[in-house]
């Protein structure tokens, strides 16, 4: 959760906030760095990764447990670095017009959200091989990436009014189904584990879980 932004007290510094793929560690971005939580213990949170090196970081996503990192800072938000925190060495960097507002990763791919495109990159190089432009305005940068390598499907908002979701298949690059998920507009998306179903939750607090065929036509 990119807390930048969000208002309220604030006093500790704390930017963002989430989980990796898979639950088992927790990152945290503050004014001073980022920290990546160990979650295997239920009596406390064990320190894996400390940087103090980074300002402002307003966004860090882990891959799973390796060692790639996405990290946004406030004092660059529309540049978007990936490292390898073990080795402490950066891997890349891209630029984009505007001020990323989100990152999601899985193994196959790695999702850029601006407020009125995405930018799908293959994990592998960091190549970009799609950007759907001019979506609806989505200044939260909602989406959602189911981390199943075989339904690797992306959710954002069909709509700044009501609550439709697109769904888009980031492995063949098309769009596959367009949800009427709810009557005002979305603020939150979360795929299941497989990537078989898709929970949603509007403005207006209505959760709903949606099921829908992941079969590919070859």
């Amino acid at each position: 959760m990119n807390l930048a932004g969000q208002g309220g007290d604030n006093s500790a510094g704390l930017l963002f906030v989430n989980f990796n793929q898979d639950c088992t560690s927790l990152a945290v971005g503050s004014k001073t760095g980022y920290k990546l939580h160990s979650l295997n213990s239920v009596d406390k949170l064990d320190v894996i990764y400390e940087n103090a090196e980074s300002e402002d970081v307003c966004i860090v996503e882990r891959l799973f447990s390796s060692s790639l990192v996405a990290i946004v800072s406030l004092s660059a938000p529309r540049k978007l670095k990936v490292c390898h925190f073990k080795k402490g060495t950066e891997i890349c960097n891209y630029s984009y017009s505007n001020t990323i507002l989100a990152v999601k990763l899985n193994r196959l791919r790695l999702i850029v959200a601006l407020e009125e495109s995405l930018y799908i990159h293959n994990i592998r190089d960091m190549k970009v091989l799609h950007t759907i432009r001019d979506t609806p305005p989505n200044p939260m940068g909602l989406c959602a990436l189911s981390i199943n390598n075989d339904n690797c499907f992306l959710a954002y908002p069909g709509s700044a009014q009501i609550g439709e979701v697109q769904v888009f298949d980031t492995v063949n690059l098309r769009a596959v189904t367009m949800i009427p998920a709810h009557d005002s507009p979305l603020a939150a998306l979360q795929f299941n584990a497989p990537g078989t179903k898709l929970a949603t939750a509007s403005e207006k607090v209505c959760p709903s879980v949606y099921g829908y065929l992941c079969r590919r036509k070859t």
